[in-house]
């Protein structure tokens, strides 16, 4: 190989291992973020949970801290978020209002119920009248083209039986009688309680955060960077092996 030939071939390879190193700092410091985030999630989690039970007032409803509500199911709407899947089976997430004491009403996503066609459920038909929920509190959705909210038939008459994608705070303010709080609670697993009608809800509030995802692409990035550099040595060494033997011979 000519020498302006390794010199354009060295400098390919210095800009791979430079940019692949600075992709894996880039995911190191994402991974940092994540980790961060997390840390924040838990320290709200463990805050004391915000008790809501004959109004709103002036409670603090932050997005990512518990919440304890008590009160009644509104049974004359419910919205069914559709295309929601539990163990690969096809369901939806219930969400009912649930009325306080001063006609008030919060969100609730009660949990996840199968339904074949991932979209339409019979919440109406259940009995249960009196709430007591902990959950945690999730903002709505401000979604900039959202998907309009389908009305579904209803098994009692006089119930609104919705079908949507997310909860978007526009169809929410057009469809629930206000006042709403401002966040959507999502129920959790109480410890020794039966699961009524076959609901499935969270067991754990925190999800996956998302660092060790950041954490495997950095080594991945610098495994690249590795590679190229160790591979561009022994070119080198081979290369100049085969000048040596053919200036001997």
């Amino acid at each position: 190989m000519s020498a302006w030939r390794r010199v354009v071939a060295g400098l390919l390879v210095a800009g791979a291992v430079f940019t692949f190193i600075r992709l894996g700092l880039w995911q190191l410091s994402r991974a940092a973020e994540k980790r961060l985030a997390n840390a924040a999630r838990v320290a709200l989690l463990a805050e004391p949970p915000v008790e809501l039970r004959g109004s709103l007032g002036d409670a603090a409803i932050v997005p990512g801290r518990r919440v304890h509500v008590n009160g009644t199911w509104d049974r004359a709407r419910h919205i069914l978020l559709s295309g929601r899947t539990h163990m690969g089976a096809a369901g939806v997430a219930v969400v009912t209002p649930l009325v306080l004491g001063s006609g008030e009403r919060v969100l609730v996503e009660r949990g996840w119920i199968e339904a074949p066609d991932a979209r339409t459920a019979h919440p109406e038909e259940w009995p249960d009248s009196v709430a007591d929920v902990l959950g945690v509190a999730r903002a709505f959705v401000s979604a900039e083209h959202p998907v309009e909210w389908a009305a579904l038939a209803a098994t009692r008459p006089g119930v609104e039986l919705w079908s949507a994608r997310t909860l978007d705070a526009k169809d929410i303010a057009s469809h629930v009688p206000g006042p709403v709080a401002p966040c959507v609670v999502i129920a959790l697993t109480t410890p020794g309680t039966a699961k009524p009608h076959g609901l499935v809800t969270l067991a754990e509030p925190i999800g996956e955060s998302g660092e060790r995802v950041h954490l495997s692409y950095a080594i991945q990035w610098f495994t690249f960077a590795l590679i190229a550099l160790i591979g561009s040595i022994a070119l080198t060494v081979r290369g100049a092996k085969h000048g040596a033997s053919g200036r001997a011979n």
